[in-house]
């Protein structure tokens, strides 16, 4: 009973926010996108673990928490594809970026996704299989989607329908180290949850290399 509601609450949840945000994101262009996306990034941040508490879904913080580090921090393997690789290229949107390269939204919009493949996997039978495919399926969209929203443009790579094929491994990657290294810490002091996190951007970061080296 516990799952079925919390299921819906945070399927209802996040229905109405991309019900908001997705139009408001495909419409908007220039700085009017920029920092619409940046407000998203930041509503959608203290709207979750706000409703979650409300709702007595404790969890949904925690695993918020957890994960915020690792969306903070993952931008700098982006920053690494724009300076060191030259792979890929985010349009001038009016926002301060990170390094000169990343816009800042980025770092509040990893989690937008990581969350919902974790959490709902973790009501399955077999969380693993689900966050792999979840991530796969998730991140697919995404990478289909950037283009037409001009969120970021991928250069000199293996294209499929106007997206890069060599994130995908490692970004499934990364959500199953984030889901196994949460079933693992999830009691954990908070200060080894926060270098569990920031391990995980440094693997992410590794694998997107090398699978740029074999793959793209």
């Amino acid at each position: 009973m516990l799952h079925s509601r919390a299921f819906k609450d945070a399927a209802l949840f996040h229905l109405v926010f991309f019900a908001v945000a997705m139009p408001l994101a495909l419409l908007l262009e220039g700085a009017a996108l920029g920092w619409t996306i940046l407000g998203l990034a930041i509503g959608y941040n203290i709207a979750l673990p706000w409703v979650g508490i409300q709702r007595g879904h404790k969890d949904w913080t925690r695993l918020w928490a957890f994960l915020l580090p690792i969306s903070l921090t993952l931008p700098a393997a982006d920053w690494m594809l724009v300076e060191r690789m030259q792979t890929l290229y985010f349009p001038d949107h009016g926002i301060p970026r990170i390094g000169g390269a990343v816009p800042i939204y980025f770092m509040g919009l990893w989690i937008m996704l990581m969350w919902q493949v974790l959490w709902f996997a973790q009501l399955t039978s077999r969380p693993y299989l689900v966050t792999a495919l979840l991530a796969f399926v998730g991140f697919l969209f995404w990478e289909w989607v950037a283009h037409p929203m001009a969120l970021w443009q991928a250069n000199d790579v293996r294209m499929v329908a106007d997206f890069a094929l060599y994130p995908l491994i490692p970004e499934v990657l990364l959500c199953l180290a984030s889901l196994w290294l949460w079933r693992q810490l999830r009691q954990a002091p908070r200060y080894q949850q926060i270098v569990a996190g920031l391990s995980v951007s440094v693997f992410y970061t590794g694998a997107l290399a090398l699978t740029l080296l074999w793959v793209g």
